[in-house]
This record gives structure tokens, sequence and C-alpha cells, in this order.
């Protein structure tokens, strides 16, 4: 018997798993695929709270005091597995090429100042001093330094080897059924073939949650495809993160440029659509004229677990012992260190991160 069993081995599960083998609680993590399987195998690795939101909210405050908890917690699961999660704080420009889109950028870094936040607002001619591959015209843009990022692939590779570290016991290609209960407490889970016996059970299985039975209240997830491709960038075109409108490109240590990202309602299809790719390729050439020449390095899908609130779903669900950690929908990289500190904080009864009301499971209990 462990003390808990994590559903799901994604970079939320994994998370979670690290930070509470680190509490001498034996865990066990049960996940139904393979790593490529995973939201967070797909994920470019965009760390940009402030890029990504439009007004202050409980949300926000979650997404930055996950970022915030980034540089320790990298350099933790460095020390601890031997692998490089390749954090990177570049910053990130934020371009617009109207008036309107320039007009909803000042918004936000007025809030953002007034909350003591820091970005810089730029004229084209600035913003290309500091990005001189851009040929997109530009109105303006603001330059947020402190987004950051990581490589999602790595990350999960520095979590996997963590974790083994510390003794968290984790099984593939098992996919579990239902929550197990016992005197009105989740007790365990069972597979097609086992039953696995525990003090507490933690959902984290992104897209696949609603499958498992014995949830209650159940986890409304629905999955959002999202396209992604890669060109390879020698020497690199860009020095930082650029976000144009719903595109993005993110350049890594290896010399890959990451251009994504379509938001599909697409159901459990990950077909890569000549579409979706030639929507990456057209946006990426109206930012940059150079990166037409660059090959292609490769195409992925991934399939984003969206709530219809777009809030992740966490903490205590209705039954006793049943925790819930799922739901980021585009976030997932991004709020794993704050996540895995808050269901840490649920089972020991303590002060989370940050309040968690927002995020509650029982928003769903109708």
């Amino acid at each position: 018997m462990h003390d808990v069993i994590i559903v799901g081995g994604g970079v939320i599960g994994l998370s979670i798993a690290r930070e509470l083998a680190g509490r001498r609680r034996s865990v066990l993590v049960l996940d139904r695929g393979n790593p490529r399987d995973a939201t967070s195998w797909a994920a470019a690795g965009m760390l940009a709270p402030q890029s990504e939101t439009d007004t202050p909210s409980p949300f926000f405050d979650l997404c930055l005091t996950s970022a915030r908890l980034y540089p320790e917690w990298t350099k933790q699961l460095h020390e601890e597995s031997g692998v490089d999660p390749e954090y990177a704080d570049s910053g990130l420009l934020f371009v617009a090429s109207t008036e309107d889109a320039m007009c909803r950028i000042r918004r936000n870094i007025e809030w953002q100042h007034s909350a003591g936040l820091t970005a810089e607002l730029l004229s084209p001619e600035e913003a290309l001093r500091l990005e001189p591959q851009l040929t997109l015209s530009l109105t303006g843009a603001a330059l947020i330094r402190e987004e950051c990022h990581v490589t999602p692939r790595r990350l999960i590779e520095a979590l996997t080897g963590a974790c083994a570290v510390k003794g968290v016991e984790i099984r593939s290609g098992v996919r579990v059924v239902d929550v197990l209960h016992a005197d009105g407490r989740a007790a365990g889970v069972r597979t097609s073939t086992e039953h696995f016996s525990s003090g507490y059970v933690v959902i984290a299985s992104g897209v696949r949650s609603p499958e498992i039975g014995g949830l209650f209240p159940a986890i409304p997830v629905t999955p959002r495809k999202g396209q992604i491709l890669s060109l390879t960038d020698h020497p690199p075109s860009f020095t930082r993160m650029i976000r144009w409108e719903h595109a993005y490109m993110v350049p890594r240590r290896n010399g890959e440029l990451v251009i994504g990202a379509t938001n599909e309602a697409a159901g459990f299809d990950r077909s890569i659509t000549p579409a979706g790719v030639g929507g990456l390729l057209q946006s990426a050439q109206q930012l940059s004229s150079h990166l037409a020449d660059l090959p292609i390095g490769e195409i992925w899908t991934g399939l984003r677990p969206a709530t219809p609130d777009g809030l992740p779903v966490i903490g205590k669900a209705e039954i006793e012992g049943l925790v819930y950690a799922t739901g980021h929908y585009r976030n997932g990289i991004l709020l794993a260190p704050v996540t895995a500190a808050s269901v840490a904080s649920v089972m020991d009864k303590g002060p989370a991160p940050v309040p968690l009301g927002a995020f509650a499971p029982s928003r769903f209990n109708v």
C-alpha cells in the first residue's frame, strides 16, 4: 500500500509525485501511455504570465507565483536528476501590427505597472533594434524581461529522474478505470487487471480525467488540439520569445525555433493538417520573411485539457482522500511547481501558495 497514488504521469503528475516524496510520502504514479502522449511533451514551454493575461485575477496570481518558483525549482531538478530543463530568462517581445492591438498591449501594461510589475513599451524602431530579423510592419511592442521558457521534453526527463532519486514508483501503460472507496473516502484505484490501495488518490490525468469512474464531482475536461512545429535555425534569428496576436516563436538552446500553435475543437483527433501547419508557417513568415528558407525540423500535435471556464481544477474533491490537479489547458508547464506545492498543502492541511478557491472542484458540483 502506498501513501498516495497519482493518476497521470505528465508534468503535473510527476511534479506532484516529486513534491510529496520529498515530504516522506510513498508515491505510486500510474500512467496510461508513454511520454509522447502527454500534453506536456507537446508544449512549447513558455513561462509567460504577463503576456498571457489581459486582466488581474486569481488565475494570474497563480501563474505569476508559479513562474517565480521556476528558477530555484529547475535548479533543484537539475541537481537531483543530472538533466538540465534548459530554463532560459530571455524575456519576451510582444509585437503589434495594428493600432487596436497596440492599445490592448498598452492597457495590459498599465494595470501590470499598477500591480508593481515591469514591462516596457517600445516604438517600432526600438523593437527592431532588439530583434532586427523581424519584417512585420509594426505599430509598437512591449518588452517583458521577466518572461522565461524551458524545454518541456527535458523538463519531463528531469522530473522523471528526480522522482526516481526520491523513490517514486512509476508504472507506464496502466489505465486506471475507477477510484475505489471505503468507509466514505478514497482507498485506491482499480485498473483493468488489478487493484492498488492508498490513503490518497490524486487525479492528474489531463484530457483523460473524465474517463475515470468513482469521481465526485465529475470533471468536465475536453481536449483542445494544438498543432505546433519547429524550424532549424542556425545561427539563431531571435534572442528572445516573440508573441504576435495568437502566434508565438520560442528560440531554444539547440537551434530549434518553435512556432505555435493552433487551438482546435477536434476531440481526440491528433492528425496534422495542411490548414493547421499552413497557418503556422504563414504567421512565421509574416513575422520574419527570413524564416522562409529555414528547414522544418519537426511537426507535432498535443491535446490540451480545457475546462468550461478555462481554469484548472486544483483541490479536494467531495470524497475524502481524493484530490484533483487537472484541467490546466495551455498552462500545464507553467503551473507545474505551484500545483505540486498546492496539492501538498491540501494533504498537509497547511497554507497554499495562493488562495485556491477559484480552482476548487466544487464549482462543478451542480
